[in-house]
């Protein structure tokens, strides 16, 4: 019984870290006001963040590698340009991060920038968050440096995670579904 748990959990986990597939070229409705209440929760997911980094608390590697990963494929899937960026040659998101992000952040962190430039205004925001998902991961406090260190790195997160949280933001707002006129009376 435990082994068809255990594989279970492993199947969801790695369902989890698949690749999305690329954007349709349009959205429904349903699927706007769906990814903007994904983008409204990742939003409640970084106040949460910006809460514990202001008392001081440090953001652990997994948490914040969790939510990037997820939020780049929640991205990724809107987005062709940022998809054929993170998903090239069929890698998952945590590929990308760990074969290309890791390895160089700040070849990852300008190649989003650069990308950004190219698109529309709401391919630039999907871009942009992307871009300072990446570098939220940079300035994670080490436990292992000084305490001035790790304030130091608790503030560089917190300006990153408050970039974020705009960009999230904007994305959410260019999703919504304009309210339908009140119907004519006669």
């Amino acid at each position: 019984m435990r082994h068809v748990i255990a594989a279970l959990m492993v199947t969801v986990v790695l369902f989890g870290c698949a690749a999305p597939p690329p954007p349709p070229p349009r959205m429904s409705a349903e699927e706007r006001e769906e990814f903007r209440q994904d983008m409204l929760a990742d939003v409640e997911k970084i106040d949460v963040f910006l809460q514990k980094t202001r008392r001081g608390i440090n953001l652990t590697e997994i948490t914040l590698g969790w939510f990037t990963m997820i939020l780049l494929n929640e991205l990724s899937a809107r987005d062709a340009g940022l998809h054929a960026h993170i998903h090239h040659d069929d890698a998952n998101a945590e590929l990308y991060l760990r074969n290309d992000f890791q390895p160089d952040p700040g070849r990852e962190i300008a190649a989003l920038d650069a990308l950004a430039r190219q698109g529309d205004s709401r391919e630039a925001e999907i871009r942009l968050a992307a871009r300072e998902s990446l570098v939220c991961l940079t300035t994670i406090p080490s436990p292992k440096t000084s305490e001035e260190m790790q304030r130091q790195a608790r503030t560089g997160l917190i300006a990153a995670l408050v970039k974020l949280r705009i960009h999230l933001g904007r994305i959410a707002e260019a999703h919504r579904i304009p309210a339908e006129p009140p119907a004519a009376t006669n």
